[in-house]
């Protein structure tokens, strides 16, 4: 097939694929996608400041073993904001407040511009896919 004749070809092909498909882990999640809801809804709203990875602190800290962590007690990370303490755990009703609007749970958080996920299913699958990525 001409090169000019494929390039077509496989343009046309791309077009009929849903957005996520072409868009990758990015892309909001499709219903059907299974396993990689949470990483794909994960990707959409945290993956900007958070890692996954143990150690991995970037603008936020890494997000590796926070269900049932403590707040503020990610090894390395010193740009915590104030009002997470350990007195506070992230257990799943706790994350799936702070994800849903971090500043009605701590008022101070540098987490501001984020504004939250108002959407529980998605804050449901994010909640899913972090209670995946501990050591544990």
């Amino acid at each position: 097939m001409p090169k000019i004749r494929r390039a077509i070809f496989i343009a046309a092909a791309f077009a009929t694929l849903p957005v996520a498909a072409i868009a990758g882990e990015g892309a909001a999640p499709q219903p059907g996608q299974g396993e990689n809801a949470g990483q794909v809804a994960f990707n959409t709203h945290c993956r900007n400041c958070h890692s996954t990875k143990p150690d991995d602190n970037r603008l936020g800290p890494t997000l590796h073993g926070i269900v049932g962590a403590k707040a503020g007690q990610v090894k390395g990370f010193k740009g915590y904001s104030g009002g997470l303490t350990a007195d506070m755990t992230w257990d799943e009703a706790t994350l799936d407040k702070f994800i849903a609007n971090p500043t009605a749970l701590v008022s101070s958080t540098t987490m501001k511009p984020f504004g939250g996920v108002a959407d529980p299913e998605q804050r449901k699958l994010i909640i899913e896919f972090l209670k995946t990525k501990s050591d544990s």
